[in-house]
């Protein structure tokens, strides 16, 4: 009985807070014991705490967990483009079933509205319907013809969207990494796809991924919130859900609270997002990790990140992996152990110096001079600064909307502290750069860092 219930505790700890609120939506049990258990699941997702009844029939149990599994697979996006997949696979190989071929009648018949991947099931239907038409098979022609000629204008109309939404990341992407202007043009359409509920969904959900891109070019977090309000009513509904999907929303608040100073909230958000492990999780895991470092929670940020060193290693990001260990030596340093940052740091460069470079240079940097600064090397500061030609770099990375002075308030430190410049010139730097990005949360977390090793500088 107690590993039963400690197998139904884990499933409902594993389960996230829109999941049970759709499940909430979907039914009302007319067994009051089954609507008692999902509820408690539901306090737990807003509390914390789980309370179970041992003495339930351990059966209540077994059916509400399988209940739960097969609402939330019936729904899930992912797992029908696996089915869409596999079905198209069989159509090119020749080598569909009769149990198939229902299958792919069941989905044609089963949306009066375009499902989350209607692209991917028109071009299925289109295949099948070739494959009946070259066998004289009468059966189901009729029926997939009828859906091919019904849906046309949608899919041609889909396959446009989906042609400037491309456009459209170009244009995105490249202000953020390039600083490129140009991207806010594409706003009104976004929104428009976005807010479409006539459009399929997997357009409607690039829409908001890049949406949420632009704004943040802009830094216009407010729009942002708007969006993921509305959002968060349509995953509760059922729409755009899949685990990856849901666990990909609860990491993007987690960022969006952050930036707007919500720390607790990010920190909730950020527990969330890594419930599950797929592609995203070393993502996810260092979102979370920097919340904690700034809510000065080092010490489990740390014990984080030291136990996801495996998961580490499955990422083929770059990006994600330069930020992982920007974000170790941040720990080890907020840990007071700048020494091991710092080997961290230099065994790291040498391993990924031109992936280094090519990503979040700032960022890597910004935590390996930190070490050093904390361990009083203000030479080495400069002389890997000099090396990198990291100062060339600096003035094009300042102008980024969230830019923080980081690098260059250590490399003006080190500079004073061998002598090459006064406490005058320091001062007037540091006074000047913070007037010019006051804006940044972060520029008062950085101006008691320095001051710590220049106290003169407040006086």
């Amino acid at each position: 009985m107690k590993q039963k219930l400690k197998t139904f505790s884990d499933f409902a700890k594993w389960l996230l807070p829109l999941e049970v609120e759709y499940l909430l939506r979907t039914e009302k049990f007319e067994d009051p014991v089954l609507q008692d258990i999902l509820n408690k699941v539901s306090v737990f997702n807003k509390s914390g705490k789980l309370i179970l009844n041992p003495t339930i029939d351990k059966r209540k149990y077994s059916y509400l967990k399988s209940w739960i599994s097969r609402k939330l697979n019936d729904i899930d996006v992912d797992i029908l483009l696996v089915k869409i997949s596999d079905l198209d696979k069989k159509v090119m190989t020749d080598s569909l079933l009769p149990d198939d071929e229902k299958a792919i009648v069941k989905i044609v018949k089963t949306h009066d509205f375009l499902p989350f991947y209607f692209m991917r099931i028109y071009e299925l239907v289109q295949d099948y319907r070739s494959f009946l038409l070259i066998r004289v098979r009468h059966q189901y022609t009729q029926i997939i013809s009828q859906y091919l000629e019904k849906y046309k204008s949608a899919y041609d109309h889909s396959k446009n969207i989906s042609s400037k939404l491309n456009e459209a990341t170009r244009d995105i992407v490249n202000q953020y990494a390039f600083h490129k202007s140009g991207s806010k043009k594409w706003e009104d359409f976004l929104k428009d796809v976005f807010y479409d509920e006539t459009m399929d969904g997997l357009n409607r959900y690039y829409a908001i991924v890049r949406l949420t891109f632009l704004y943040y070019n802009y830094n216009q977090l407010g729009q942002i919130v708007s969006l993921y309000d509305y959002l968060d009513s349509e995953i509760a509904k059922g729409n755009f859900y899949s685990r990856r999907i849901l666990l990909n929303y609860y990491s993007n608040r987690v960022m969006l609270h952050a930036k707007l100073n919500g720390m607790e909230q990010a920190e909730h958000f950020g527990y969330l997002s890594i419930r599950g492990k797929g592609s995203d999780y070393i993502h996810y895991l260092n979102n979370l990790c920097s919340v904690l470092l700034k809510r000065k929670k080092s010490k489990a940020a740390l014990s984080l990140m030291q136990q996801s060193i495996p998961e580490l290693k499955k990422t083929m990001s770059y990006h994600n992996r330069v930020g992982f260990a920007s974000l170790l030596i941040k720990c080890l340093n907020a840990n007071n152990k700048p020494a091991e940052g710092q080997s961290y740091a230099s065994t790291f460069f040498k391993a990924y110096k031109d992936k280094i470079l090519m990503h979040r240079w700032h960022t890597f940097f910004s935590a390996y001079l930190q070490s050093l600064i904390m361990q009083e090397k203000y030479n080495e500061v400069l002389s890997i600064c000099h090396r990198q030609k990291i100062m060339d770099q600096e003035f094009d990375y300042s102008q980024r909307a969230a830019y923080l002075p980081t690098i260059s308030w250590y490399y003006q430190l080190s500079l004073y502290k061998v002598g090459k410049i006064d406490l005058t010139n320091l001062d007037e730097f540091i006074s000047t750069s913070e007037k010019k990005f006051r804006i940044n949360p972060g520029i008062g977390e950085l101006m008691e860092e320095i001051s710590q090793h220049v106290p003169e500088l407040i006086k």
